[in-house]
């Protein structure tokens, strides 16, 4: 909190407490918006990365699709998405479940559940899975390593979208994790940076829901992020 003086009284003028307010400190903006802070560079940079992978890897064809669905919904069309990962995707993910490998199988349950929204049922996601995804997460929280941390948190943001708030989303986090989309984007690391910005967008996001179309996110407007600052006290005179 911090005291502002009114400067336009002259210097031999008296100081008065009437002439002294209070600030407030206002909390720092939690705001992403894909469409004006990704350029035209950098989705064309990120459509090549898919384009790469779409003979070589379906596990980072889909991986890569997803992220770009989520970031730029109304150019969906653009990606030429199919089904035929889903098989392959879904065996990963029964295997890592038995492993105890929470790490994959939080990632291949997001991405089937993004992209095949009518199978999830298929995945079986109950209490234990939360538990030992959820143990992941905080470990990374405490070791300051936001890359990792930042995946983990969307990933069950996703898969349970009623628990958000024990996810510990704070300020420290949100600066962390910022950090780390700043650096993948001067290294012009698209493959991380794509995955970095869909990831704040979502974390940032007043309501994320997987429907029918894949995944819908609401975003808050963006006055909406700056909290509001409380009513300053009646001045009295004395």
């Amino acid at each position: 909190m911090g005291i502002r003086k009114h400067f336009e009284k002259k210097p031999d003028e008296d100081l008065k407490l009437q002439d002294l307010t209070l600030e407030q400190e206002s909390a720092p903006e939690l705001k992403f918006d894909p469409e004006t802070e990704i350029t035209e560079a950098a989705w064309q940079g990120m459509k090549d990365k898919l384009e790469s992978h779409r003979n070589n890897s379906w596990w980072s064809f889909a991986y890569q699709a997803m992220r770009l669905k989520i970031l730029f919904p109304s150019r969906t069309a653009e990606l030429d998405l199919n089904d035929s990962a889903w098989q392959g995707m879904k065996g990963q993910l029964e295997s890592d479940r038995q492993d105890n490998n929470w790490w994959d199988f939080a990632d291949q349950a997001m991405l089937l559940k993004v992209l095949f929204p009518e199978r999830v049922s298929e995945l079986d996601l109950n209490g234990s899975t939360w538990q030992g995804i959820k143990d992941q997460l905080e470990y990374y929280h405490q070791s300051n390593d936001w890359r990792d941390f930042i995946a983990q948190a969307k990933n069950l943001k996703i898969l349970f979208p009623d628990r958000v708030s024990e996810l510990n989303l704070n300020d420290s986090a949100w600066q962390g994790m910022k950090d780390a989309l700043e650096s993948c984007s001067q290294n012009t690391n698209w493959w991380d940076f794509t995955g970095q910005a869909m990831n704040l967008k979502i974390l940032a996001a007043d309501k994320v829901e997987t429907t029918d179309q894949g995944l819908k996110i609401t975003m808050l407007p963006p006055e909406s992020f700056k909290s509001e600052k409380k009513p300053r006290p009646e001045r009295k005179q004395f």
